[in-house]
């Protein structure tokens, strides 16, 4: 008897998962065009942009105020890049988190989503500083070495493959080597889909990044060079366009994770309820 209640409990809580998602028209398990997946992300920022923005400036503020004072310092340079991997991968794993939590909840935690992701910061570090080092090379090949221009595009479109290897680790938490592996797996026989629905959100995000930058560029016009306000106002300019801009590259890439899952496996009501649940 008490088998069976636990599965009527269990039948219910599932019952009531579908109803909110069908409550609220989410395109999570249906197909969508590349339009509808762009919109489906800064649908959801927009439901939450308050806790993403408070999160987003709380963890930003210090490489804002760090860069101030460090100026042109190499030394200090390549120390702050180090502290905003650190920052922006402790970021990344709450807004990934978040999107599945919202499909199920309806609302964004990110305290919760906090938690939870912390378990795989390290592994997400790895797929981070990896992904990096990855497009460094070949940018700095890219750059450099002009006769390898085709091998370079070449491998930069194929990066494409491994475009959801973030969202794997938070949601599945795989080993960095089996994420790769995983996202080239839901990728392939999708690859221009995931290009096309990668570059629309781009220009959006580009977009997004430039109106907000550019007032604050504007203004650093008008101020007498002397009074070396210019480069400060810019930099606000630069923090503001980015605080804006980072939770919904995370959103995109869940969003775009789940999209494949949904055309390539069974993803179930029953799956998205188990991972989230830790």
């Amino acid at each position: 008897m008490a088998v069976d209640l636990r599965k009527g409990v269990e039948f219910n809580k599932l019952s009531i998962m579908q109803t909110i998602m069908e409550d609220r028209k989410s395109p999570i398990f249906r197909d969508q065009d590349l339009r509808g997946l762009t919109g489906q992300v800064w649908s959801i920022y927009g439901n939450n942009i308050g806790p993403f923005l408070i999160l987003t400036i709380t963890g930003m503020l210090p490489v804002l105020l760090i860069s101030y004072f460090i100026g042109n310092n190499v030394p200090g340079l390549l120390a702050l890049s180090i502290i905003e991997i650190l920052i922006v991968t402790t970021l990344a794993g709450a807004f990934i988190y978040s999107v599945p939590y919202y499909y199920v909840n309806g609302r964004v935690n990110l305290q919760t989503s906090l938690k939870a992701s912390q378990s795989v910061y390290f592994k997400l570090l790895v797929v981070t500083l990896g992904l990096q080092i990855i497009l460094a090379i070949l940018l700095t090949f890219g750059v450099v070495l002009p006769l390898l221009i085709i091998p370079f595009i070449g491998a930069l479109l194929y990066m494409i493959y491994f475009v959801v290897t973030q969202p794997v680790v938070v949601i599945e938490r795989l080993k960095p080597i089996d994420a790769f592996k995983r996202s080239l797996k839901l990728v392939r026989g999708n690859w221009w889909r995931v290009f096309g629905a990668t570059a629309i959100f781009v220009l959006t995000a580009v977009g997004t990044f430039v109106l907000s930058w550019l007032p604050f560029y504007l203004i650093s016009l008008v101020l007498p060079e002397e009074a070396g306000l210019r480069g400060i106002i810019q930099q606000i300019g630069v923090y503001i366009g980015g605080t804006l801009t980072i939770p919904p590259i995370y959103i995109f890439l869940t969003v775009l994770y789940y999209d494949l899952r949904y055309r390539k496996e069974d993803f179930s009501f029953e799956q998205l309820s188990d991972e989230i649940s830790y």
